[in-house]
């Protein structure tokens, strides 16, 4: 019982700093947190976690007490961390698609939150976490049984997570878009071709674009790429180091709200690139991130890409951590 209550503190300590982390998370992105649905799946992930570890500190402190007629042990702990791991677990993908698909929609993301998009926000968030759990009870290898026996306790600690393949996913693409622009990273830092310079937290980058050298799609890209990588570069480096020496996380810590963050700013990123692919026709926009505040300037000059005679326009992008 004492290897027990060992892994019970651990698994406690673990669960509290992980519900700490995401609530201060929230709290310092606030205002952008109300503004899609993955901010509303952030907010549901931090009030579930913060109600497991409320619910295992209480069972963990009473031992053995009976509810309404039901008999808690501590090794109902286990039962509680078994269901959420493998609820947390098959949650990866399918928030990424969805939240990919609501930025695409909703695009270029300044246009209020209406109470119909909030009402759809609220059924979506509610249909992705009933579908999880009835996957978990009805489809799923879940057996309870494994859960309440002092033998098979630790089983739970082998489940699979799409973490790793979605984490896979998208540092290729960011090896794939790095490999790509590198002629337009090194532009951008060359000597005499580009400027910048920082005021307060933001960093303003500007570059002047030759439309001979037959850039039209890879600039933007670029300056995505700068920016993103310019703000999760500790995190970029995290997860690849995660993958390439196979370091092994709990599926329950792995769905956190950085991790779903890091998600976000990826698929905004995307969206952008995919959406707004013409230098000329390049708006300015705002667009909502706790982390990265994408703010693209096109120059004036930008419309002289159309005429016969230019043969060089200026795009700045301001970073702002």
């Amino acid at each position: 019982m004492d290897v027990v209550t060992e892994n019970i503190s651990s698994i406690q300590l673990a669960l509290g700093v992980k519900a700490l982390l995401n609530l201060s998370v929230i709290g310092l992105n606030w205002q952008v947190m109300h503004k899609s649905f993955m901010g509303y799946f952030c907010i549901s992930l931090a009030f579930l976690d913060l109600v497991q570890i409320v619910n295992i500190s209480i069972i963990y402190w009473f031992t053995n007490f009976a509810i309404l007629g039901f008999h808690i042990t501590i090794y109902h702990i286990y039962l509680l961390l078994q269901i959420s791991t493998l609820t947390y677990s098959i949650l990866h993908w399918p928030v990424f698609i969805i939240a990919g698909l609501d930025f695409y929609w909703t695009f270029p993301f300044s246009k209020p939150l209406s109470l119909t998009r909030k009402a759809v926000y609220t059924a979506s968030l509610a249909l992705v976490w009933i579908s999880a759990v009835m996957y978990v009870f009805f489809i799923s290898d879940y057996d309870s049984e494994d859960s309440s026996s002092p033998v098979e306790h630790h089983s739970f600690f082998l489940i699979k997570s799409q973490c790793a393949s979605l984490s896979l996913v998208v540092l290729a693409v960011i090896t794939c878009v790095v490999i790509y622009c590198r002629s337009g990273f090194l532009s951008l830092f060359k000597p005499f071709r580009g400027e910048s310079y920082t005021e307060e937290s933001a960093s303003f980058f500007f570059y002047n674009l030759d439309l001979d050298e037959g850039y039209f799609k890879k600039p933007i890209l670029t300056y995505i790429a700068v920016c993103f990588i310019g703000t999760w570069f500790p995190f970029v480096c995290l997860q690849s180091v995660i993958m390439v020496f196979r370091i092994d996380v709990l599926p329950y810590l792995e769905l956190n709200v950085p991790w779903l963050c890091f998600l976000n700013s990826f698929l905004i990123g995307a969206v952008y690139w995919h959406l707004n692919q013409d230098i000329a026709g390049l708006k300015h926009c705002e667009i909502p991130d706790g982390f990265c505040n994408w703010i693209f300037s096109p120059n004036p000059d930008c419309i002289k890409k159309a005429l016969p005679d230019a043969t060089s326009v200026t795009v700045a992008i301001i970073i702002t951590p």
